[in-house]
């Protein structure tokens, strides 16, 4: 089976003011430190890109969708991507939470074959997190749900086969909390935090 993984790279990032993905982090980019981490857990990486060509000076062995359904967030970013992907699903995850553990989306991918997503339950807090499996038989659906402006993860997970595993999971298959593996980049307050947590080894990278 090959397993898929797509990065969602998108976004205008107007509070961050510059592209998360290409932000410095340990002696690489932010984008380059994700697939560092997953690239050994899966067989072929995506990019999901507002622009193609975007990040091919990185040299990543990766491949660049480029967004079909502008302005539509993060479900028009999946839809684009499933669309282009090979094989049936893809795990997806967003380039803004770098502390994400791979052996938590390998975990996912492992109990993902039966269904149209596979995730975790989370708290309404997190409910805008990207931590999931989606397989292509999604698309009918999600493209309803943008035609009728209802996109949203829970409306997702309503009117799709869903799997969602408790959150407990996570501390039985990883030593990196919940807490820290769905911890957001969002702007230079939490950037600054993420980067200070690096150098005081406060998450376990």
């Amino acid at each position: 089976m090959t397993k898929n993984l797509v990065i969602l790279c998108g976004g205008d990032s107007s509070r961050m003011g510059t592209k998360k993905a290409l932000l410095p982090f340990q002696d690489k980019t932010m984008l380059e430190y994700i697939y560092d981490k997953f690239s050994p857990y899966f067989d072929r990486i995506y990019l999901s890109v507002n622009e193609r060509g975007e990040f091919s000076h990185l040299g990543l062995n990766v491949k660049e969708i480029p967004d079909i359904y502008r302005n539509a967030g993060p479900i028009g970013a999946i839809l684009s991507s499933l669309t282009m992907i090979s094989g049936d699903r893809a795990f997806f995850m967003s380039v803004d939470t770098p502390f994400m553990d791979p052996a938590i989306a390998a975990y996912l991918y492992d109990r993902s074959y039966n269904y149209d997503i596979t995730t975790f339950k989370f708290e309404p807090d997190n409910y805008d997190t990207i931590c999931a499996v989606f397989n292509k038989r999604c698309i009918g659906q999600i493209a309803r749900s943008l035609f009728f402006k209802s996109a949203t993860r829970q409306n997702l997970i309503y009117k799709c086969y869903t799997l969602e595993l408790p959150l407990e999971d996570i501390e039985n298959n990883s030593p990196i909390s919940k807490e820290q593996q769905f911890y957001k980049i969002n702007d230079r307050q939490s950037y600054y935090f993420a980067i200070f947590s690096l150098l005081k080894h406060n998450f376990i990278c």
